[in-house]
């Protein structure tokens, strides 16, 4: 079954996500890996405000999503503890606000490194193993990694995802032409996300099902846009088809 992972930065004003709960619902044979982002993280407070806490247990509820907590780690110069301290707010919050629905089942960890280094990879390490032992994380805390580009080998293995490649669509086809997307084609996919935006308006159809069909040979979790600004603070005008290609390329081409 293929993934759509959703960067969800919208504030969840009545209605605003309303587009992805649609497709949600109407797509049961397609997983959304969700990533919510309150304040930059989980934000100052032990919760989130009002419409956070009306909004999360609504996408919890639904069989084939996962909801992870947002988490960035400034390219593992940020200090751990600070990043410790987002993870255990996410894995408090079912209990301090006395609603299991209100709960994320992992981590995002922005702004990981490409170029290896040991610090880098002692930091990652230490803080997979810490957001694998928290209860509140559910019973088995999905942890993925966003370099943005595909990094050195040794970062692979640490998470259960990774995110290989986030830029624009030319930026895509730059780097296929180069090969530069070679080494992973095929391997693993299942341990790899994508995330383009800057689609031509005009690629719709057979020409945006064929991207997706190329996008999924190097990643499972895929998402794409055709927006260039606000790419993940709003739904594009062909998010519903998007989601729509997904599942048909899902049921008529197993892999």
């Amino acid at each position: 079954m293929g993934r759509v992972i959703v960067p969800l930065y919208i504030y969840p004003n009545p209605g605003a996500w309303s587009p992805l709960e649609d497709v949600i619902s109407t797509h049961p044979n397609v997983n959304f890996t969700i990533v919510i982002n309150p304040g930059n993280g989980p934000g100052p407070d032990d919760l989130p405000d009002a419409n956070y806490t009306r909004a999360i247990p609504i996408l919890s509820s639904y069989a084939n999503v996962r909801l992870l907590g947002y988490v960035h780690t400034s390219y593992t110069t940020r200090n751990a503890a600070a990043v410790y301290r987002d993870i255990k707010t996410y894995a408090e919050w079912p209990t301090k606000s006395t609603d299991p629905n209100l709960a994320v089942r992992g981590i995002f960890f922005d702004e990981t490194p490409q170029q290896y280094s040991a610090h880098s990879l002692a930091y990652l390490q230490n803080l997979t193993q810490l957001t694998k032992g928290l209860k509140g994380l559910g019973s088995n805390p999905y942890v993925i990694h966003n370099p943005g580009a595909v990094p050195d080998s040794r970062y692979l293995s640490i998470a259960d995802s990774t995110v290989v490649f986030e830029e624009t669509y030319s930026t895509f086809q730059e780097r296929l032409g180069a090969n530069l997307l070679t080494p992973i084609r095929g391997k693993d996919r299942t341990q790899r996300a994508a995330l383009i935006h800057s689609v031509p308006e005009c690629m719709e159809g057979s020409e945006l099902r064929q991207l997706i069909k190329t996008v999924r040979k190097v990643a499972d979790e895929v998402f794409i846009t055709h927006l260039s600004t606000d790419y993940y603070a709003k739904f594009g005008s062909k998010w519903a088809e998007f989601v729509d290609l997904i599942s048909a390329e899902i049921e008529g081409a197993p892999s």
